[in-house]
């Protein structure tokens, strides 16, 4: 009996250590799936806009210090309401398995947040707008950006894609 105890005592403990989610770096298995399952959504897309009908999107590239160069991915401004925003950067269409480091995101490894029509209330969730930023070693850069959000009762899904061109503007002595 106490051998059929232990068994099933050690079985279970067994069966639990595997079914928790593996986290590295505070990232889980889970959410690198998603973010895979987000790029590979952007890089084997075929259509891009060069703005957005629901909300505004700038974009600005400037020079560091350092010789590379900083992007940023701003989004602001709503039209409609967007809950549960998630959006994700790629650069230069490369392929997943190319890419050497994280592309800027957001709603994936943090929280989402959303976009309302005159409405702030950051407590809430309710951002004034979202920006995104990543560096690059290239002077010029294109992205392509997705930008998803839901409707008020989450059952309604919309999705944007657009691609920007960028490049760094020049330093005045």
């Amino acid at each position: 009996m106490r051998k059929t105890l232990i068994i099933a005592l050690t079985s279970l403990l067994l069966v639990s250590g595997c079914a928790k989610k593996k986290e590295k770096d505070g990232v889980t298995d889970a959410q690198l799936s998603i973010y895979e399952t987000y790029y590979n959504t952007i890089y084997d897309n075929a259509v891009f806009s060069p703005d957005s009908s629901h909300f505004s999107l700038e974009t600005e590239m400037t020079a560091l210090p350092d010789g590379t160069y900083r992007y940023y991915v701003v989004i602001d401004h709503p039209k409609v309401a967007m809950y549960n925003v998630t959006a994700l950067v790629i650069e230069d269409h490369t392929a997943y398995d190319e890419a050497d480091k994280m592309m800027p995101s957001i709603g994936i490894f943090d929280d989402s947040v959303s976009l309302i029509p005159y409405q702030v209330n950051t407590e809430e969730g309710f951002a004034k707008g979202i920006s995104l930023s990543g560096e690059s070693s290239e002077k010029t850069i294109s992205l392509q950006i997705l930008v998803e959000w839901r409707d008020s009762t989450g059952t309604k899904r919309s999705r944007e894609f657009i691609a920007k061109d960028l490049e760094a503007e020049e330093k005045e002595n």
